[in-house]
């Protein structure tokens, strides 16, 4: 797509294959933010709760922690490890979908104007560009995400009785 050269097509047609690329763009785009299922620092934020949570169970005697507790405890740092890796990631990612945004209003924009009529190898570069970054953020999207939502009902699930009972030890 838009390796042609010039010539050819008339001006309207050129822009309507490059506004027909651009609508592509944003679909992919649409397409990975409906993917974002927690707020920018939502995993972040559970992060430092969790170490301060993690820290302060340090201190608290074996002998006054139950078994089941002790495995939910194990359990609990688990998840953030999860989190410590991925929480990052996923803050990027989120910035990232911006970034194209701005990206990609920007290309629009200029094909609207006409800046590609003559000179569809450029929009092609511009296309391709975009198009790529789309794609990787897309596979680091997957990876991310299939951490963060394997993790999410165990923390769900173990978050509560733990953070209690540090909140009790503490």
């Amino acid at each position: 797509m838009f390796s042609m050269g010039c010539g050819g097509g008339g001006v309207p047609e050129n822009r309507a294959e490059c506004i027909r690329g651009t609508d592509s763009l944003w679909g992919s785009l649409k397409q990975i933010r409906s993917r974002f299922g927690y707020k920018i620092n939502e995993i972040d934020e559970r992060r430092h709760y969790m170490d301060s949570v993690l820290q302060w169970l340090k201190f608290a005697e074996g002998n006054k922690i139950a078994p089941e507790m002790r495995s939910q405890i194990l359990q609990y740092s688990s998840v953030y490890r999860i989190y410590k890796g991925y929480a990052p990631k996923y803050k990027e990612h989120v910035l990232k979908a911006e970034e194209l945004f701005y990206e990609i209003k920007a290309l629009d924009k200029q094909v609207r104007s006409g800046v590609f009529d003559s000179n569809l190898p450029d929009f092609g570069k511009e296309f391709r560009r975009i198009g790529g970054a789309l794609t990787q953020l897309e596979m680091e999207l997957d990876e991310t995400l299939g951490k963060l939502n394997a993790v999410e009902p165990t923390y769900r699930r173990i978050a509560g009785p733990v953070e209690d009972f540090a909140e009790k030890m503490h």
